[in-house]
């Protein structure tokens, strides 16, 4: 199966860009995106054989700083394994994480 991850810019103003740097143990760097208001960033893959796929990514807005897991076997997979769509909205209030980009369930905060 692929899967695909959405991070979403979901800040209500385009005062800062939201800066994300993303990571896995696997494919090691993937590189940094800057997204401004409503923009997307999204990349797609398979599990790894070991079923250890893992990805992580830095986010900064302003001087606001964090770093959180956005794929991980047996967390997110479990959760995005029907549509193989995994979603983030990345707000001012936190991290909210959708399987079908309309209902949100916050996941972390920022600090």
């Amino acid at each position: 199966m692929i899967y695909r991850v959405h991070i979403i810019n979901g800040f209500s103003n385009n005062d800062n860009p939201l800066i994300i740097h993303c990571y896995s143990k696997d494919d090691n760097d993937i590189g940094e995106h800057v997204l401004w208001m409503n923009n997307e960033f999204k990349f797609k893959f398979k599990k790894n054989i070991f079923g250890t796929t893992r990805f992580w990514c830095d986010m900064r807005h302003g001087s606001t700083q964090k770093t959180i897991d956005v794929f991980r076997v047996g967390h997110e997979s479990n959760k995005c394994h029907d549509t193989g769509n995994c979603f983030w909205s990345v707000r001012e209030d936190g991290f909210f994480f959708s399987v079908d980009n309309q209902s949100w369930n916050k996941m972390y905060d920022w600090v």
